[in-house]
């Protein structure tokens, strides 16, 4: 049986292979769940992959690199990963799977920010710092992308 996890990256990272990531999932007690919590669950660790995606590209202690070029675009990964990575406690009901190398081929979906929303961020994390822009970030959606749209995904955002 797979753990769906969702893992926090960027496109320029899926334009290469994913390796030694890490991904958020519910933990045990959590994929043990049935119906509407189960789904609950499942969401919040998507939650939590996106704003550790949005702290990762706004955070102000990165390089100096980081400052000179814009953020990137945040994907959240769903990926179901093997039962037998390794995993380590995140926070209360949620892990952290550790994933040497990620197979495409058990990719579920990609989540990505709208540009127009992303830009806003951008443009809040100049204005007013990462809070700003990590906070507008966690109130709008991200859209929804099969597996199947990667090719396309990448080819749109180049």
């Amino acid at each position: 049986m797979a753990i769906r996890c969702y893992i926090p990256t960027t496109l320029t990272a899926l334009r290469s292979t994913l390796t030694d990531v890490r991904a958020v999932a519910p933990d045990a007690q959590g994929r043990s769940l049935r119906g509407e919590e189960f789904e609950t669950a499942e969401f919040d660790a998507m939650c939590i992959a996106a704003a550790l995606a949005a702290n990762a590209e706004f955070d102000p202690a990165e390089t100096d690199a980081v400052a000179e070029a814009a953020p990137e675009r945040r994907v959240i990964v769903a990926y179901d990963a093997p039962e037998s990575s390794p995993a380590e406690l995140l926070t209360d009901g949620f892990e952290l799977i550790t994933l040497a190398e990620v197979d495409m081929t058990r990719v579920a979906s990609f989540h990505l920010d709208e540009d127009v929303v992303w830009d806003e961020a951008v443009r809040l994390a100049e204005e007013t710092g990462a809070s700003g822009a990590e906070d507008h970030l966690g109130a709008s959606d991200l859209l929804w992308y099969d597996s199947s749209e990667l090719d396309q995904l990448l080819g749109d955002e180049s």
